[in-house]
């Protein structure tokens, strides 16, 4: 029993997910079978794009006598960032300064108020939708074109994400100032642009003043050191446990398929010839079988003949020549309606161009005089200009 009052979950319906039947079935989709799946961006996403940047864009790495060293770039734990707090640089774990080396951390996080917001967050309001025009269920065949069967189009709809401020502290240490020098200079280049690999997930940054050290350590190598902060501008998505359970709507859901339906009847010239009754007497009557004259060609009923022979005539034919850009001409004449209907116009007309459907807004006009048919195209709504080897179909009321 389906119910419009606002009636609040069990805690059942909270740990197994349980149908809100607020909204009833229509809302169940399949989405197991589904190549794109629903949107999540977490924190992880956003720490990850640093490393993922600098060890695939920026590419940092030094000259050391002759030979390229690319540097490591880590994250920065609590237990390791401790260590290098107190002591300014980071050692392995045989004790040695690891030299050169780019260490991060998130250090905080701001919302952004200044953008969009769900309203509320338990009863989102604001949804993104995405449409997915062809699936394995609705595929792009040109029996489709033919026949003007237009697909099933799909949308998934995703929340409106949290708009934050992400700030990450971080720290490089070389051994000389000319590797130094060059790291920056890359890091600094980078500065304002979208950080993230090009098919997922790119996030805007900002990189704040360079802090510059140097640490002459007794009976040990000097180590350069730089620190500076990078903001980055994200969004999250948490794929969490209250935002499944208060969607309002399903993630996925299909537009209206409409079905249209002719009838075609199938005439019997015997139903239409009609039987005189003669009466001689009583008791006794005679028939007398009399067929009925040839239909009037200016009468428009279903037993004209005229009229089935006009409705059944699909005929095809080629162009004969084009005249570019937007010009095709046949070798024919239009077949003329009979009495009653509108007569033979382009609207009684399909086209193709090298087996592609012609739309009727791309169409001009349609018209014959003296046995060439001209056609004229919109070449602005039509995409394309026509060439003298396009191959153009015309199908319809020919003579």
């Amino acid at each position: 029993m389906y119910t419009k009052k606002n009636l609040p979950k069990s805690q059942y319906e909270l740990s197994t997910g349980a149908l809100d039947k607020r909204f009833g079935r229509d809302n169940d989709v399949r989405r197991d079978d589904d190549s794109l799946k629903e949107l999540s961006i977490g924190l992880f996403d956003i720490d990850y794009t640093i490393k993922w940047y600098f060890d695939n864009v920026i590419k940092p790495e030094v000259d050391n006598f002759g030979t390229t060293i690319p540097v490591p770039v880590m994250y920065g734990a609590p237990e390791k960032w401790k260590n290098v707090q107190a002591d300014g640089y980071f050692r392995d774990m045989a004790g040695k300064i690891q030299s050169p080396l780019i260490s991060y951390r998130r250090s905080s996080i701001t919302k952004n108020k200044t953008l969009g917001s769900k309203i509320d967050a338990n009863y989102p309001q604001l949804y993104y939708t995405q449409e997915i025009k062809y699936g394995q269920q609705n595929k792009y065949d040109q029996f489709s074109i033919l026949t003007n069967s237009k697909p099933i189009k799909s949308y998934i709809t995703t929340v409106i994400p949290e708009f934050v401020d992400i700030t990450y502290d971080v720290v490089i240490w070389t051994d000389f100032v000319e590797h130094m020098n060059g790291i920056v200079e890359s890091v600094l280049y980078t500065e304002g642009s979208f950080w993230g690999e090009p098919d997922k997930f790119r996030f805007r940054t900002k990189i704040d003043n360079f802090t510059n050290t140097t640490d002459l350590l007794q009976d040990q190598d000097r180590i350069v050191r730089t620190a500076f902060t990078i903001t980055m501008f994200g969004y999250i998505i948490p794929n969490v446990l209250a935002k499944n359970l208060s969607k309002k709507q399903s993630a996925k859901a299909f537009d209206t398929r409409q079905l249209t339906m002719e009838t075609t009847a199938d005439v019997d010239p015997t139903v239409f010839q009609q039987t005189d009754v003669i009466t001689a007497g009583p008791g006794a009557n005679m028939t007398q079988p009399s067929t009925t004259a040839a239909p009037n060609p200016n009468t428009l009923s279903a037993a004209n003949p005229l009229l089935l022979l006009y409705l059944n005539t699909n005929i095809t034919k080629q162009a004969t020549s084009v005249s570019v850009p937007n010009t095709a001409y046949f070798t024919a004449t239009f077949l003329t309606a009979p009495y009653g209907l509108p007569a033979t116009s382009v609207s009684n007309f399909m086209f193709f161009i090298n087996g592609t459907y012609v739309e009727p807004s791309a169409v001009i006009s349609f018209t014959e005089l003296s046995g060439i048919c001209t056609l004229t195209l919109d070449t602005g709504n039509l995409g394309f200009t026509l060439i003298a080897t396009d191959e153009i179909i015309a199908i319809g009321k020919f003579a």
